[in-house]
């Protein structure tokens, strides 16, 4: 069955979101297991834009994640971007959805991560708290698990602006390779690591491609990352701070396992 494609407008029903902190009244424009568009009011301005969301057979997509894939979310600041996903999807019970930090500390440092732990908890996700992604593959539930998707944005081991670029980018790239290492071990056989990352500047040295390659993994595609492709997601700046941060210019950074093609005679 085939994906019908449309753009849906004034006729459909509007489900208003909340974006209060940044002035903006955001609404959900949609037809029910089809479709639905963005509609962003700024100063009493309409601006429209298409979001890839769709559902065939009650499988709901947004940009690259499906209701069907066993998704897991890692180090998701204040839950922005895990509720996303599951107000897409409608129903969550296909997520996991993880922080760092505990729970006490979201609630006194991120003013929306109640309200999106609420969203994906009556959505039927799985939230965790103090989970370390860099050494998840080993503890309980993980270690028996695998998963389809797994997801870190934005990966960032901490400020060290007082030590030189090479001690940064040892402890930026070491919490990658220690997450990949770990999430390697949780996906799938057809499964994917994503991590979305910023493109410029010294980011562009932490060279995922090869750290990638040290777990036998391989790039599957890199796309460019559109913050408003997840309505409702903001990144966030890391450790407790509320502020967002410019993820611009960044791309989406998919990997596989390295399969070995054996030829039979």
């Amino acid at each position: 069955m085939g994906i019908i494609y449309s753009i849906i407008r004034f006729l459909c029903s509007k489900t208003q979101t909340e974006d209060e902190e940044s002035g903006r009244s955001q609404f959900l424009v949609h037809q029910p297991n089809h479709f639905f568009d963005i509609v962003t009011t700024l100063d009493n301005r309409t601006q429209w834009r298409v979001v890839v969301a769709a559902a065939v057979d009650d499988v709901r997509w947004i940009k690259h994640y499906s209701s069907r894939h066993r998704i897991l979310v890692v180090g998701d600041g204040d839950f922005s971007f895990s509720a996303s996903l599951a107000v897409a999807f409608r129903t969550a019970s296909n997520m996991t959805a993880t922080s760092l930090d505990s729970l006490e500390f979201l609630k006194s440092n991120y003013g929306y991560a109640a309200s999106n732990i609420d969203k994906l908890k009556s959505r039927g996700c799985q939230v965790m708290h103090e989970i370390d992604a860099t050494v998840m593959a080993s503890k309980k539930p993980f270690k028996d698990l695998k998963y389809d998707r797994i997801v870190f944005n934005f990966p960032f081991a901490g400020f060290y602006k007082s030590y030189s670029i090479k001690y940064q980018l040892f402890r930026h790239k070491g919490l990658v390779n220690q997450f990949m290492r770990n999430a390697r071990e949780m996906i799938s056989e057809d499964g994917e690591i994503h991590i979305s990352h910023k493109t410029n500047a010294f980011h562009i040295d932490w060279d995922l491609e090869s750290i990638a390659s040290l777990h036998r993994l391989r790039l599957i595609e890199a796309v460019k990352f559109n913050l408003g492709d997840y309505p409702g997601y903001h990144t966030k700046c890391w450790f407790g701070g509320d502020n967002y941060f410019n993820c611009n210019p960044s791309r989406t950074y998919k990997f596989g396992l390295v399969t070995t093609n054996v030829r039979s005679y």
